[in-house]
């Protein structure tokens, strides 16, 4: 087993592919070690994955960790940010009775078809749960347009409830494409970077029909300050609604104040409020 330690929880470095009452498998993206994190992301055992898996069914008896079920909202953060921002979201989602996975994806390190297939991994090990929603913020909610086009083992137990975007670029991030002519942005960001440009996230498929989506849009926190950028670069920088998709949807647009989205409580009310509801208002 080994000694057990903090950690921080994953980052840019590890992708969850289990998920079970906030413990966690995560594997690493360039060594492919597994490694099994509990609630307060303390790394509990590491080797393969059936070893972790077995580690986490002794752990979980031992510390009689009651079994998940019914209804999982699981939320997918964008490039850049990490399961962390989700925390206030997290709490709303299990006040209202929901089960609630926040993902970790190594979003600066990894193609988007890598975390597509990681989704689908952890999907298809997913236990005890019924139905799944999902909670996508940025490109996280452009991986959800392509995974939920995609027929996988999970769809044959589990239903899928409703699925709500968060300042989604669904015609592409002229930013990014922006961005990604700098070097020194492609470092950083690494392969994601040009793949969420309006060329590239034109091919991603839209949401089946059938599905009911909402789609929140807000200002970033420091958007008030684009006024003193030269006006050549703010008439670059305008592309009209980026969130917006054709299709059968509701949309609504926000005002946020915050570098964290979700630290602004009505939009963390209106995401959890559209998975509970099917509106972005609580119900009277």
């Amino acid at each position: 087993m080994g000694f057990d330690f903090f950690t921080f929880g994953g980052g840019q470095f590890w992708e969850d592919v289990f998920y079970y009452q906030k413990w966690r498998i995560q594997r690493n993206y360039e060594s492919k070690q597994y490694r099994l994190l509990d609630s307060w992301d303390i790394k509990r055992h590491k080797g393969s994955f059936e070893d972790c898996r077995k580690a986490f069914l002794k752990l979980i008896e031992a510390y009689e960790l009651p079994r998940q079920k019914g209804h999982m909202i699981i939320m997918l953060h964008g490039l850049g940010e990490t399961k962390n921002i989700f925390r206030a979201v997290w709490r709303k989602a299990m006040q209202e009775g929901f089960a609630a996975a926040a993902i970790n994806y190594p979003s600066t390190q990894k193609h988007f078809e890598s975390h597509v297939r990681q989704l689908e991994f952890l999907l298809n090990h997913l236990e005890d749960i019924d139905t799944v929603s999902f909670i996508g913020k940025g490109t996280g909610a452009i991986i959800l347009r392509e995974l939920l086009n995609r027929e996988n083992p999970w769809k044959e137990k589990i239903r899928i409830g409703r699925i709500v975007q968060v300042c989604p670029p669904n015609k592409g991030s002229l930013w990014f494409e922006k961005l990604s002519k700098w070097k020194i942005c492609n470092f950083l960001l690494r392969p994601m970077l040009a793949e969420m440009t309006p060329e590239k996230v034109k091919n991603i498929p839209k949401f089946a029909k059938d599905l009911d989506v909402g789609i929140i849009d807000c200002n970033f926190a420091g958007s008030k300050y684009l006024k003193y950028l030269p006006q050549k670069i703010r008439d670059r920088l305008k592309s009209g609604n980026q969130a917006s998709i054709s299709g059968n949807n509701q949309f609504i647009k926000l005002q946020n104040h915050h570098l964290n989205v979700f630290n602004t409580r009505r939009i963390t009310n209106a995401a959890v409020n559209f998975i509970k509801y099917g509106r972005f208002e609580e119900k009277k």
